[in-house]
């Protein structure tokens, strides 16, 4: 038997969204439960993202009254792999890894709404192949309420903070519509319920946090509340493996290796290797560890771990891409403007580095990340160029920009 320093029912490697919520379900069985984070904050990339999750047939939607089923989100996900029940080189997108999704994930929605988890929905949010059978062009989308970190007390300064820097307390859907506020007086209207949010929040000490940051946030106070204990700037070196089988983990404690036992498993949730140029290298050629906005303990080491004591891995070239631009002098900064939207608004096309337009700009961020490194295989096109006119400028956003305002020269 192993020699233990401590013992836990059960320990989750990495905070991300899944950490919390197992966290939730094991306290819910009367477990004991330790999540270790690496980093001295909490939330991974997940606290970093927009923080939508796509979750058919659920409780939000059933509320506003939009038709969904588990058989048409089935059908969805069949028609993205042309029908076919399992594809050999996308284990992980099996046709049992897909049912078992569809049938789970609004459970999950309402076991989290059952713990006091606020969440909702963007009105608009298509299915990214909303041509497809079963497609929902109303969307599936379920985000966070908009969250006061303050709420969390002691723990405020230790959620990681999300990559959306509004300079308005606005959820996602109401950052997405800002950018019309030129040319719409209902979005006139909701940038001085804005403002009078934002005054009103400065007169009452409120911190508001949105995206992924406001999901992270109600997590982590729900996870503190039953008693799920964290500890920050605690990395997992090793699985410890007796007998086949994992019983727990070793970790630093006090700049020291410290074995923890887990009676009923180990969660490993870390996350990918966006930070890790070596892992890059060898799964996804012709990337950058620069261009990532990935959170920084995103490095990977998790995996080869798993690796280590016999764990199958597939699809390792697979990722969210979304598009963003290096500002001259800024290629090593946290800030990477992201441009989702820029191409994908009239006035403007995108083009490679010999100067040709080679996609429909207006897909989803996904399709339109691989599109653009599938096009550098044969042409230059990372990066590639935004040719747009002063219509553009003065109608939507650029890199983070209001409309119509003045643009720094970088």
């Amino acid at each position: 038997m192993a020699n233990f320093d401590e013992t836990r029912d059960f320990v989750v490697v990495g905070s991300g969204g899944g950490s919390m919520c197992a966290g939730l379900v094991m306290r819910s069985a009367k477990k004991s439960v330790l999540i270790l984070e690496k980093t001295a904050e909490v939330g991974g990339t997940t606290a970093r993202s927009g923080g939508v999750m796509w979750i058919p047939n659920n409780p939000i939607m059933k509320r506003a009254g939009i038709e969904d089923s588990t058989e048409l989100a089935d059908s969805y996900l069949d028609s993205l792999l042309d029908g076919s029940p399992d594809a050999p080189d996308m284990p992980g997108a099996s046709q049992a890894r897909r049912r078992a999704y569809v049938h789970q994930a609004p459970r999950m929605v309402e076991f989290l709404l059952a713990q006091g988890i606020k969440l909702t929905r963007v009105r608009e949010w298509p299915d990214y192949y909303d041509e497809h059978a079963g497609g929902s062009k109303a969307g599936r989308t379920v985000v966070a309420e908009l969250f006061d970190i303050n709420e969390l007390g002691d723990w405020k300064s230790r959620l990681r903070p999300s990559f959306i820097a509004a300079p308005l307390p606005a959820t996602l859907e109401e950052m997405m519509e800002l950018p019309a506020y030129k040319r719409s007086w209902s979005v006139k209207a909701l940038m001085l319920k804005l403002m009078l949010r934002l005054l009103l929040a400065r007169l009452t000490g409120k911190r508001w946090v949105a995206g992924g940051a406001a999901l992270q946030g109600r997590m982590l106070m729900a996870a503190l509340r039953t008693g799920v204990e964290l500890r920050t700037s605690a990395p997992v070196s090793e699985l410890i493996v007796e007998d086949g089988a994992v019983k727990g983990v070793v970790s630093l404690r006090d700049g020291k290796p410290w074995r923890i036992e887990a009676r009923l498993g180990v969660l490993v949730n870390a996350g990918g290797f966006a930070r890790n140029q070596a892992m890059r290298d060898r799964y996804a050629p012709g990337t950058s560890v620069k261009w990532s906005m990935a959170a920084p303990g995103d490095t990977g080491e998790m995996i080869t771990e798993m690796m280590r004591i016999g764990a199958a891995v597939a699809q390792m070239e697979e990722r969210v891409g979304n598009q963003i631009t290096l500002p001259p002098g800024a290629e090593d900064s946290e800030a990477k403007p992201t441009v989702q939207a820029t191409t994908a608004a009239p006035h403007c096309i995108l083009v490679d580095r010999s100067g040709l337009r080679y996609m429909n700009e207006g897909g989803s961020y996904m399709a339109y990340a691989k599109a653009m490194l599938e096009r550098d295989k044969t042409t230059p096109a990372v990066p590639s160029w935004a040719i747009f006119d002063s219509q553009y400028i003065s109608k939507y956003m650029l890199a983070g920009t209001m409309p119509g305002s003045r643009k720094p020269q970088s």
